[in-house]
């Protein structure tokens, strides 16, 4: 008996959608750090010849296999984990001119709280300690990196600058108490708010 082309070419669609589909199922691989926190790492089968670029989230595991998610995607630093308490750099999604842009910001969290944005508190008092306008420094920054020095949180600021009068980079060291004293300070003046992309809720301070 001869089968319908028809239905050969709904068994061929059928295969094919199911090759596609498996193929783009993220893979994913988990680093443990410290303390529950754990990065956890998206891999996704490109369709092209660019092979996709993985996207990294930061995530608490209590026990077992299930995770809590923090932050969706990571920018790319190292995170820095003090007890309960941690420190990382996410992307977070803006509108500009239309379009759906990313930029790194500092965050501290301290599970199961909602992570917390305090990069422009951190850059308020960086312009204080170099005597710098605020407006001016939140205009010029680009990124931060954190690292634990010496028992302390030292903070690396990148700035975008071709002004001979402002660093490209400069450093802001911080007591694991003027952490705690910057959280509290955001904490107050905050707001709940969700990340534009994934919907990831966070608190920002409210100037």
């Amino acid at each position: 008996m001869d089968f319908p082309k028809s239905n050969y070419c709904r068994l061929f669609t059928l295969a094919l959608f199911c090759l596609l589909f498996t193929g783009c199922q993220s893979h994913k691989a988990i680093a443990h750090l410290m303390n529950g926190y754990i990065e956890v790492t998206h891999r996704t089968p490109a369709l092209t010849v660019e092979p996709a670029v993985p996207r990294v989230s930061f995530e608490h595991q209590l026990s077992g296999d299930k995770s809590t998610l923090i932050w969706p995607s990571l920018y790319g630093v190292n995170e820095v984990v003090q007890g309960d308490l941690a420190i990382f750099v996410g992307d977070k999604t803006y509108l500009e001119s239309g379009a759906k842009v990313t930029h790194p910001r500092l965050f501290s969290v301290k599970y199961p709280e909602l992570p917390v944005d305090i990069t422009d508190e951190v850059l308020r008092l960086w312009s204080e300690s170099a005597g710098k306008n605020l407006v001016m420094t939140l205009s010029k920054f680009r990124l931060v990196t954190p690292e634990e020095t010496d028992g302390r949180l030292a903070l690396h600021l990148d700035f975008y600058s071709n002004d001979k009068n402002w660093p490209d980079r400069s450093d802001l060291p911080l007591s694991w108490s003027q952490v705690s004293e910057i959280m509290t300070v955001v904490k107050q003046r905050g707001i709940v708010k969700k990340e534009l992309q994934w919907h990831t809720l966070y608190l920002d301070e409210n100037f």
